[in-house]
């Protein structure tokens, strides 16, 4: 069986939905709408915070998961209400707990009035050691028990097919000639195969947690080969190029303790500003060198050099790599098959970032020219599945389905060309760009937008929109706007449905 929206109304109802990560009475770190692990099987964390689109999909996710063991657990009849009941039940309680309880064992026995009068026992919580009634547990009980017990008015079960792969659960890592190759397998069926580009071993560490499921790592004898399968380039932490004279820094090395003090030195100012632009500063800027900017610089530099070369002091070399910029490559299609005109074009590469998702190049075509091109991101890193717009789904995480969309207007969170002021409260940072699906027929897919990566420390991606990873790289975007205003994104995925004109 399937839930129903009276199943999620009830949920969001009793769980409420909190954006940052917090402890829950447990002690447990939470986020979301109760969420405790991502689909992907990493643990919440202190810190985490993530946009309402992706609280609403780790929901759906959940219960697709509860549904699923409810369904394989109980062996008798149910009603749509029941159902959704039951699933409101074992959200909170967990798996574990339903599949050895009474109230189980009496359903499985078709005794639907004692596995009803069961929901009120599981009022409980473990405060120092002892069980206590809690008054929030009493009214989820009173509400689930009364749905459980509704006979009309039942809800329509929702399409929750699940779109993700099977987890990868063991890893085999091979040298091929120069490099690493590490092919990423269920049982014995290969997921991916992934070549490392670089040798730092940050890298390579980034690139194991992208498996969190995987219980085990062999390393393939030097005579065997790499199977046969499409590769995936995994190039982690870039060095960038230089893009020319960076802005003047008036002290020959500025560290933790130094603030600025003349008008004419606003050297702090200045790298507080550019570490925030590139996703690194999060706080108040206000010319003191303490320890969260020391903090922003050290993981710019454990981004750049590598972690032997942190030290957190900005000299001439670092100062010059913050204005310094990664080379765009250049796309896999001719220009001779894009449309003509002006509008934004998004492609796929081959390529990954380093949190998992598949790296994007979003260009600026301008009559028939492509005049500039940010690397970008969609979707979340475990649901990286490009689909065309009738085959993809509402709440799947995945990137935006291929296809023509329509560009709206710049929205700020706080006032024009403002990045540093308010953000919006669900989590796509201080400005967004909302866009809307045009053709060919339609998309269960909706609350697109094209928005700063703001999460992209953990968990990175996006529910499906157009993630730019900085405040520098949507400056960039920003200046295409108000060059031609474009209205017009066509989404490429090589899947044979994007307009050609």
């Amino acid at each position: 069986m399937k839930i129903s929206i009276n199943c999620l109304n009830l949920l969001k109802e009793l769980e409420g939905c909190k954006l940052t990560a917090y402890t829950c009475p447990a002690g447990v770190w939470t986020i979301g709408y109760g969420t405790t692990v991502y689909p992907d099987g990493r643990k919440v964390s202190q810190g985490d915070t993530i946009s309402q689109q992706q609280a609403d999909a780790f929901l759906l996710d959940e219960c697709r998961d509860k549904a699923k063991t409810i369904s394989e657990l109980v062996r008798v009849p149910l009603t749509q209400n029941q159902f959704d009941a039951i699933v409101s039940f074992v959200y909170n309680i967990g798996e574990g707990a339903f599949e050895e309880s009474t109230l189980l064992r009496k359903l499985n026995d078709r005794d639907y009035e004692g596995a009803a009068a069961e929901f009120k026992r599981w009022n409980k919580i473990t405060q120092n050691g002892q069980k206590v009634v809690c008054d929030g547990l009493v009214n989820r009980r009173k509400k689930e028990e009364a749905l459980f017990r509704k006979a009309e008015a039942s809800g329509t079960p929702l399409d929750l097919e699940s779109p993700l792969e099977p987890p990868v659960n063991w890893l085999e890592l091979y040298r091929d000639r120069d490099r690493t190759v590490l092919v990423a397998y269920h049982d014995d069926r290969i997921v991916e195969t992934i070549a490392l580009k670089t040798t730092l071993k940050e890298d390579f560490i980034e690139l194991l947690q992208q498996y969190p499921k995987a219980k085990t790592i062999h390393i393939a004898p030097a005579e065997k080969s790499v199977p046969q399968s499409d590769r995936v380039e995994f190039y982690g932490r870039k060095t960038p190029r230089d893009l020319g004279t960076p802005p003047p820094l008036k002290h020959k090395v500025i560290k933790r303790g130094m603030r600025d003090k003349h008008a004419e030195y606003r050297d702090i100012q200045t790298l507080q500003q550019r570490l925030q632009e590139l996703g690194y500063y999060h706080l108040e800027i206000d010319g003191i060198f303490g320890r969260g900017t020391e903090n922003a610089v050290k993981a710019f530099q454990a981004d750049v050099f590598g972690s032997a070369e942190v030290d957190g002091k900005v000299g001439s070399r670092t100062w010059t790599m913050l204005w310094s910029d990664l080379p765009k490559p250049e796309p896999d299609s001719s220009e001779s098959d894009r449309p003509q005109g002006t509008y934004l074009y998004l492609t796929k590469t081959n390529r990954k970032d380093r949190f998992g998702c598949y790296i994007l190049n979003l260009e600026y075509v301008k009559n028939g020219k492509v005049r500039d091109r940010l690397e970008v991101c969609s979707g979340q890193a475990y649901a990286q599945h490009f689909r065309i717009g009738i085959e993809s789904k509402a709440g799947s995480m995945e990137p935006l389905p291929e296809g023509k969309w329509y560009v709206n207007n710049i929205i700020w969170a706080d006032s024009k060309d403002r990045y540093d002021g308010g953000v919006f409260p669900n989590g796509l940072g201080p400005v967004t760009t909302p866009i809307k699906y045009v053709e060919p027929q339609y998309t269960q897919r909706s609350a697109i937008e094209i928005h700063i990566d703001w999460n992209n420390r953990r968990p990175a991606g996006t529910a499906g929109c157009v993630g730019i990873y900085n405040i520098a790289d949507y400056k960039k975007f920003v200046t295409w706007l108000r060059d031609t205003d474009p209205r017009d994104l066509y989404v490429d995925w090589g899947l044979g449905t994007c307009p050609k004109q």
